[in-house]
């Protein structure tokens, strides 16, 4: 098989969709003799400059220009020069413009359907639009989770034969602790010694305002309760939320900004517990990540994460703040033996997650459907 890969938007950002299109291509790149081709933007990924030295692969690198010109024009202009058995967009969705024949385009979520209100006006319409195209136009629908695959079933009508289930995998490498770096990384990020976690961008969707306006009572109400550190860049409408809250409530939330990925096993690590407020998640990397460094999690019983989850972490009623309110206390107190449990759980649930497996499934699919 010949299969074309875009990867483009690796170059502007390295969150959790674009991680996932790069695990997923790297590994099948390394795992398969097929030849591929590897569109990126800019210039080589650093995550992928050994793997493009291989024989079998073929690199093609667009300069940058504005964003919606190079999706919409200069990409789809790029594909029609390329001939491939496959066309994979494991990120953003296949550019409207194109023509191609086998395309394969990964839905992550239907946010603009299910949660329309926690995205930008012109974002929401965009990623409606393109969806609405693609199911027109790709030979099969890539998903991460049996929920997302239901909602694209049941609310876009799309056939569930076509919808292809590869899940988000865990770096079992990647999230290795090194305790020796503890004290350099509270010095780098500027954390207190014992904190509770919260790390993702800081945007509607992931629900930090329940998190905070939960904090801030539990505070007011005078519950000994640990500082609350924020890692994550900030998103839209959060400078508005922060400017209500109360000064002694600021002087115990801590903000990191981007955490680099070689300093997340330990801030993960560091941290007494995890907490995951978000209404609405295709996958959910964050609360599993913690789990593969030891960090008992807790989390909304939104949309997939029951499902990634499973019995490995302490749940609350989706955006029900008393609840949150309960399992910030009970994570708070918990007795040994209750969080050894929670820790084992967590690494036997991580241990169902593989790039590889996942990558391999792809594969299969690609090859049984030429």
């Amino acid at each position: 098989m010949k299969i074309c890969i875009d990867l483009t938007s690796l170059a502007d950002n390295l969150s959790g969709i674009e991680r996932y299109a790069a695990c997923i291509s790297s590994e099948m790149i390394k795992a398969h003799d097929d030849k591929y081709i590897l569109i990126f933007k800019k210039g080589i990924h650093p995550l992928f400059e050994e793997i493009s030295r291989k024989e079998n692969v073929k690199t093609v690198i667009l300069p940058e220009c504005q964003k919606l010109i190079f999706n919409q024009i200069r990409l789809p202009l790029a594909l029609h020069k390329i001939k491939a058995d496959w066309y994979l967009f494991l990120a953003f969705p296949v550019p409207i413009l194109s023509l191609k024949k086998n395309m394969v385009e990964t839905i992550h979520d239907i946010t603009a359907w299910d949660y329309p209100e926690t995205m930008k006006g012109i974002m929401n319409w965009y990623f409606r639009i393109s969806h609405v195209v693609a199911l027109k136009k790709c030979r099969a629908i890539i998903t991460i989770s049996e929920f997302s695959k239901k909602r694209i079933h049941d609310r876009l009508k799309y056939p569930n034969d076509k919808i292809w289930l590869v899940y988000c995998g865990i770096d079992q490498d990647q999230f290795v602790v090194h305790e020796d770096k503890f004290q350099a990384l509270i010095e780098k990020y500027h954390l207190p010694e014992k904190y509770i976690l919260s790390l993702s961008t800081l945007e509607p969707r992931k629900n930090l305002p329940l998190l905070i306006h939960a904090y801030e009572e539990l505070v007011s109400q005078g519950e000994d309760v640990l500082p609350l550190v924020l890692a994550g860049r900030k998103g839209w409408k959060m400078e508005e939320l922060l400017s209500s809250i109360d000064d002694k409530v600021k002087e115990k939330l801590f903000f990191t900004g981007f955490v680099d990925d070689e300093d997340l096993p330990e801030v993960y690590a560091m941290a007494d517990f995890f907490a995951f407020p978000s209404i609405y998640e295709g996958f959910g990397m964050p609360p599993l990540e913690a789990m593969a460094c030891g960090t008992p999690s807790i989390s909304s019983d939104a949309a997939s994460l029951p499902e990634v989850l499973g019995d490995a972490a302490i749940y609350f009623s989706n955006n029900d703040i008393d609840d949150l309110k309960r399992a910030l206390l009970n994570a708070s107190s918990m007795t040994d033996a209750v969080r050894n449990d929670l820790i084992s759980k967590g690494i036997k649930q991580v241990k169902r997650f593989s790039w590889r497996i996942e990558a391999e499934k792809l594969y299969n699919m690609l090859a049984n459907n030429k």
